[in-house]
């Protein structure tokens, strides 16, 4: 830029503003700057992904340089990671005492995990794991009191490394050829792992023979395989055989329950499973993008205050949500009052609950592109917060999504009954509301009838009471009802009338059960 005072002043200012380091070009770095301009080293420190990382550092300067009009432009870009030095850290424990039984020790042992005796001392040290080092600097060191007791204390961490080179665990490096061949390898075969791990669990659920569990065999096998290829040169052959069948059993039972509760037919068993590993690839992409949205944020910095401010309208909101779907399956399906029929606020939530979960998912979709977005440095500016499009877009995304799907699936459900009704069922459930064919006798001739005349030759339904009165929903053989929700229409014997409510004394009629479950007639 121009060599001119207030024009470098103004520039380091802005750029400190931006969160980043300035410095004054000197030595070989002002050789070839020219004269009557002056130079200045700029640090753009960034969060993501290494690819595009130089090109938004240098659009984020340039476009500050802009938007201010300063006489500014990048001359030389160059990626810079910050190095990592490797440290190892020591924990001071207790030592386990020689007297008493094992099972005495290992009572105190837990002890002292539970009330936090053990780790009470730490130290991290430099470069790899040294455990001499570490004994000497604690026994050394007079940070603190008591001070490190060699004869009742002991040091515990990672293992030193062997002495001979051919005896340390190989590690993989990314930047070469066969490093990175190898991981990719790994990444497959833990992938193709877990799909078999799948199978195996589904096959289990499927086959009917008791021989079924000898799938577990080959499956801890496979856990175990996986152990040790996953952990193998970093853990004891217990610890590692462990972990890989923890995995194995994780994900066995995910495929037993997964074939369980999706009702698909035998020849469709590859084309769920192949969706149900698009969805576990889906859901970890989803995953990180929801994770490189918020963290670090605005919304991570405030969590603390932001999370209880929108959480606390939600225990007035979703019974109000859970609400308005029982008076649309209810009221607007059935003609009977919420009111009428015995509703809890469990149920009211529970209603609710599905359509808010599923809005909430498709809404975090749109959180992770703009955090894949954020990570890649895509289509704006970076920095520590995601485009400001985002917030207004999943705040309406979650509000119509969670509207739309809960009156759609509470009309699905009303019609649903309807038709389970008209044809002689009991009705499916509808989030504990439990609906039954009963059939009506009076008690005397006489009785106030809303909406009458009472229906007593056909089975109504009923969804219960909550007082004196009942509400019943049946077939009136009648030319219609203004006032009928499911309008006029005809039984399927070919009668001609409109389903209504009714609505009598409990005092005044007696209910039974029909004799079959599809009956059609009562009497």
């Amino acid at each position: 830029m121009p060599n001119q005072p207030d024009e470098l002043t103004l520039a380091e200012q802005l750029l400190v503003a931006e969160g980043c380091l300035v410095r004054a070009a000197a030595g070989h770095e002002a050789v070839r700057i020219g004269p009557r301009r002056a130079g200045l080293v700029v640090e753009v420190r960034l969060r993501g992904a290494r690819r595009g990382a130089r090109k938004a550092a240098v659009h984020r300067v340039e476009r500050l340089a802009a938007r201010r009009s300063l006489a500014l432009w990048v001359r030389e870009s160059k990626l810079c990671s910050p190095p990592h030095e490797r440290r190892t850290r020591y924990h001071v424990r207790l030592r386990q005492p020689a007297e008493g039984g094992a099972v005495a020790r290992r009572v105190l042992r837990l002890a002292r995990y539970l009330n936090g005796a053990h780790d009470q001392r730490a130290v991290s040290l430099p470069g790899p794991p040294d455990h001499a080092a570490a004994v000497a600097e604690l026994t050394a060191s007079r940070f603190g009191a008591p001070l490190f007791d060699a004869s009742t204390e002991e040091v515990h961490g990672p293992p030193d490394p062997p002495e001979h080179t051919d005896d340390a665990p190989r590690i993989l490096d990314p930047t070469t050829a066969s490093g990175l061949l190898a991981l990719c390898l790994g990444a497959v075969g833990l992938g193709v792992a877990i799909l078999v791990f799948l199978v195996i669990g589904g096959a289990m659920q499927r086959l009917d023979t008791p021989w079924r569990w000898a799938l577990l065999g080959p499956g801890f096998a496979l856990g175990g395989a996986l152990g040790w290829f996953v952990a193998g040169r970093r853990l004891t052959r217990p610890r590692w055989l462990a972990a890989g069948n923890v995995i194995a059993a994780i994900f066995l039972f995910a495929g037993h329950q997964m074939m369980l509760m999706l009702p698909v037919e035998d020849k469709d068993v590859l084309w769920t499973t192949s969706l149900t590993v698009l969805g576990l690839v889906g859901t970890g992409l989803t995953a990180a993008g929801v994770w490189w949205a918020l963290v670090p944020s605005w919304f991570s910095r405030n969590a603390h205050w932001i999370v209880p401010v929108v959480a606390a309208p939600l225990f007035f909101i979703v019974p109000w949500f859970g609400r308005l779907l029982y008076t649309l399956y209810l009221t607007t399906g059935f003609g009977i009052p919420v009111e009428g029929v015995p509703v809890t606020t469990y149920s009211l939530t529970y209603a609710a609950l599905k359509p808010i979960g599923l809005a909430a998912a498709f809404a975090l979709v749109f959180v992770a592109i703009a955090g894949w977005a954020r990570h890649t440095y895509w289509g704006r500016v970076p920095g520590d917060a995601i485009p400001g499009f985002v917030l207004p877009v999943v705040a309406t995304l979650y509000v119509v999504t969670a509207l739309l799907v809960g009156l759609i699936s509470a009309a699905s459900a009303r019609d649903d009954a309807a038709a389970a009704v008209s044809s002689g069922y009991n009705p499916p459930g509808y989030y504990g509301l439990h609906g039954k064919l009963m059939c009506v006798k009076p008690l005397s001739e006489n009785i106030a009838v809303y909406n009458g005349p009472l229906v007593t030759d056909r089975p109504v339904l009923s969804f219960g009471s909550t007082g004196e009165r009942i509400w019943l929903w049946g077939f009136q053989r009648r030319a219609g009802n203004a006032g009928n929700p499911r309008g006029s229409g005809s039984f399927p014997n070919g009668d001609k009338g409109a389903w209504v409510a009714m609505s009598v004394r409990l005092e005044d009629v007696t209910l039974t059960a029909p004799g079959k479950p599809d009956a059609a007639r009562c009497g």
